[in-house]
């Protein structure tokens, strides 16, 4: 099973203001929240500080 995280990124990775928003399929983990999970892989993946992730909406 699949989870949609639409997702908004407020920095960039040299903390200079961005705007961007965009949604991704997670795999959810046991033992760990979704939203945990997105904001440290989306953190990664746009090499930014995980404080730069917000989380907007979670669909199933």
């Amino acid at each position: 099973m699949t989870v949609k995280v639409h997702y908004h990124i407020s920095q960039d990775r040299a903390g200079l203001p961005q705007d961007y928003s965009g949604a991704r399929h997670f795999v959810p983990c046991e033992g760990q929240s979704i939203e945990d999970l997105a904001r440290t892989q989306l953190a990664a993946d746009y090499q930014v500080p995980a404080s730069a992730i917000q989380i907007g909406k979670i669909e199933a």
